[in-house]
């Protein structure tokens, strides 16, 4: 993988564990079945980042972005029961959009990725 293509993953990796972080204090997110889902698909994401990390070196400032993203997900909490908000009613935006699956779906886009 390119050095811009490892820089650009990393950049929208650091992105949604920012977000996933910051909704673990929403008392809807926090508890949240797709949040959990979406945390299981950015650690597999953050995987194969490591991976190809392993045989690429990238310059010192996405470096410390590499190690702020890794603390990042070391900071994410997910319930061991997650409750499937939107399908009990308790998530309330327009079209049933789900906050953190929007934000992953812009991790995705900024990747092109279908």
């Amino acid at each position: 993988m390119e050095e811009k293509e490892l820089i650009n993953r990393l950049r929208a990796l650091h992105f949604i564990a920012g977000v996933l972080v910051n909704q673990q204090n929403d008392p809807r997110c926090s508890v949240c079945k797709s949040r959990a889902k979406v945390v299981e698909d950015a650690k597999g994401e953050l995987e194969k980042l490591e991976s190809n990390l392993a045989n690429t070196a990238i310059p010192e400032p996405f470096e410390r972005v590499y190690k702020r993203t890794k603390e990042l997900f070391s900071e994410i909490k997910v319930p061991e029961n997650p409750i499937p908000q939107r399908k009990e009613g308790r998530c309330f935006f327009a079209d049933q959009e789900c906050l953190i699956k929007e934000c992953f779906d812009v991790y995705e886009d900024l990747l092109g990725k279908d």
